[in-house]
């Protein structure tokens, strides 16, 4: 456990100063928004791609969280550990925000209409914090429900979410990379330091007997 802790640590050590980078190369990131977002913001259905690919992740989680708890998986605790990856992931990145406070792309380079509120800062996109940490977490826990092709689409999806929250010209690229380290590190993280303990969980709750709840009298062990 105590091995875990320090491996987890170092890997928020060294996304931490990713993070730190990438914000200090904001004016490239700038460049870069200036160079594309004028002919992509405009584009039909580009508004809606990260917020149906987010809800699609979210679904697919919701199902393999049920179908590992009916099947009984040990590695049901790993995809659970790595849900709450995303939601520790998801209140760091709330944490960077207001300690940034970047402002949105949409209101300093250009002028959109389809602009977060004032004060709904830009870095790191919450989107792809949560995105990137659900495919995370998904990718970790199935690595013998899904195949290779289908858990390389779970991370396409997230890629997509990201790029299209660049393309709508809501976020500047490093706002987007700052959040996909956010989240894939901080999932990754919990799920090592917790990854032990929810194992011997989903195991326990494996090997729970089967009972049958009769109303006339106490619970009967079918397997006795």
């Amino acid at each position: 456990m105590r091995r875990s802790s320090e491996r987890a640590g170092m890997m928020l050590i060294a996304a931490a100063v990713v993070v730190v980078a990438l914000y200090l190369l904001k004016d490239v990131s700038a460049a870069i928004y200036r160079a594309i977002v004028p002919h992509t913001s405009d584009l039909p259905g580009v508004g809606l791609i990260a917020d149906a690919g987010l809800l699609a992740l979210v679904a697919l989680f919701a199902v393999l969280a049920a179908q590992m708890w009916r099947t009984r998986s040990p590695y049901l605790g790993d995809l659970l550990m790595g849900g709450f990856g995303v939601v520790v992931a998801y209140g760091l990145s709330e944490v960077v925000k207001v300690l940034v406070s970047e402002e949105r792309p949409c209101r300093v380079e250009l002028a959109l209409a389809d602009c977060p509120a004032a004060g709904d800062w830009s870095f790191p996109s919450n989107h792809t914090v949560i995105a990137v940490g659900l495919a995370t977490a998904i990718v970790l826990a199935t690595e013998r429900m899904l195949s290779s092709l289908q858990r390389g689409l779970v991370i396409g999806s997230a890629v997509l979410i990201g790029l299209a929250r660049i393309l709508q010209g809501v976020h500047y690229p490093h706002d987007v990379l700052a959040g996909a380290v956010v989240g894939s590190s901080v999932t990754i993280a919990v799920v090592v330091m917790l990854m032990p303990w929810a194992r011997t969980k989903a195991r326990t709750i494996g090997r729970r007997p089967a009972v049958d709840e009769r109303p006339d009298g106490p619970a009967v062990d079918i397997d006795a």
